[in-house]
């Protein structure tokens, strides 16, 4: 949506007799400092440090059963500064336009970023979510672009059934033409039916669809389909069990230590299992999950498909009102079935953080962070990146009615 047209949408809407809006907005900066292990790239050969600032600006417009919402939240990081000062600066904005009705609600995004990214074990990619495992593959300072143009349909037209149906076209990587993160770009969906057979008893179908097309020329397509059950176990504990299949289409370039060139067709199994649960004990809100899930990676690096095994044990608790700790483990394994090219390839991790809010304005937060990583089909020794994170962030946020 170009600036006229949405200051003609705006002013009509302004006109309209009896219109009321709510305007809201959300500033706040997040500065930290890291020591670490070194990355790719830089000066340091046993630890070092970088500073960080994290602003963001949103603002919003409710009126009636609608929202639009405007965010810009760069990052700007200095590497090193200490010794070699290097700026990576990666500029990041999206746009949303939300309605809901009374059984059904439509989402249009509009996510861009552009400039520098620091690519690694350390950070997971944008647009994951924060859930994942992490990468096995750290480039360091890297020339990034990214778009996402996504849509959202959700259904419900019975109490016991909701349709879910989203859609994407994704563009990622390095702009400049640089190989090691290749640019990429193609549209993904994902369609869901979720079924309430009883209060405890649930059913859930998933399809998904994607197709990615490299630079380099590789290509890489999956569909995948799912079934899951979901059962209440108690008030605050949830166990979910799927299992399906899926199909993958991929065209091969040559790449050092690679698989054949040419067009390779697989089907890999999926499966996936997830706990949930709520506990307070001695009063404390705790929420811990448990997942396991296996199902076809595909790796924009390569731009090859394969199994992968992942795993995530994680928590979260607030011993007082100002007072919230985390804590994670998992795990990321390329499982040798099928042609399995990158069969062998591990990720470990562990995380924790906290984060005390000292007042309505003033966060401080501390973040740990350890990441082993193994390639063995390059022949080289394993990999183990940490990082020590402290930090603090200014917030304020208030709306107004029109």
């Amino acid at each position: 949506m170009n600036a006229r047209l949405a200051t003609v949408v705006l002013l009509a809407l302004w006109a309209t007799p009896g219109f009321a809006a709510v305007v809201g907005y959300e500033v706040s900066a997040t500065t930290s400092l890291t020591s670490r292990a070194p990355l790719p790239g830089d000066a340091a050969t046993i630890l070092t440090s970088d500073f960080q600032l994290d602003p963001l600006a949103q603002g919003g417009l409710t009126w009636s059963d609608s929202a639009l919402v405007l965010r810009y939240a760069p990052q700007l990081i200095i590497r090193e500064w200490q010794l070699r000062p290097r700026v990576l600066p990666l500029h990041q904005a999206s746009l949303l336009y939300s309605k809901r009705f009374e059984r059904w609600s439509f989402s249009l995004r509009q996510d861009g970023a552009y400039g520098t990214a620091d690519i690694g074990s350390l950070r997971l990619p944008a647009g994951s979510q924060p859930t994942g495992v992490y990468e096995v593959q750290t480039l360091g300072a890297v020339s990034y672009v990214r778009s996402a143009s996504a849509f959202a349909f959700d259904w419900r037209p019975t109490d016991r059934v909701a349709l879910s149906l989203s859609g994407a076209y994704l563009l990622s990587g390095d702009p400049s033409g640089g190989l090691q993160l290749p640019l990429q770009h193609g549209p993904v969906g994902l369609a869901s039916l979720r079924w309430v057979a009883s209060r405890r008893f649930r059913l859930i179908t998933t399809g998904q669809a994607s197709h990615a097309a490299f630079i380099t020329g590789a290509e890489q397509s999956i569909m995948l389909g799912m079934e899951s059950a979901e059962w209440q176990l108690a008030r605050t504990t949830v166990l979910t069990l799927g299992g399906g299949a899926a199909v993958t289409r991929e065209r091969v370039v040559e790449i050092p230590n690679g698989p054949p060139p040419g067009f390779h067709l697989e089907v890999l199994p999926v499966a996936a299992a997830s706990l949930s649960a709520a506990p307070e004990p001695f009063g404390v809100p705790v929420q811990l999950t448990a997942s396991l899930r296996m199902s076809p990676f595909a790796d924009r690096f390569t731009g090859l498909v394969y199994e992968r095994l992942e795993g995530r044990l994680g928590g979260n608790a607030r011993p007082t009102s100002k007072l919230t700790v985390t804590a994670s483990v998992g795990a990321g394994y390329a499982v040798p079935l099928g042609r399995s090219p990158q069969a062998g390839d591990t990720a470990l991790f562990s995380e924790a953080s906290a984060t005390w809010a000292f007042s309505t304005w003033l966060s401080f937060l501390g973040t740990g962070r350890l990441v082993w990583t193994s390639q063995p089909r390059l022949g080289g020794a394993p990999t183990t990146l940490w990082a020590l994170t402290l930090g603090a962030q200014f917030h304020d946020q208030d709306s107004t009615t029109w």
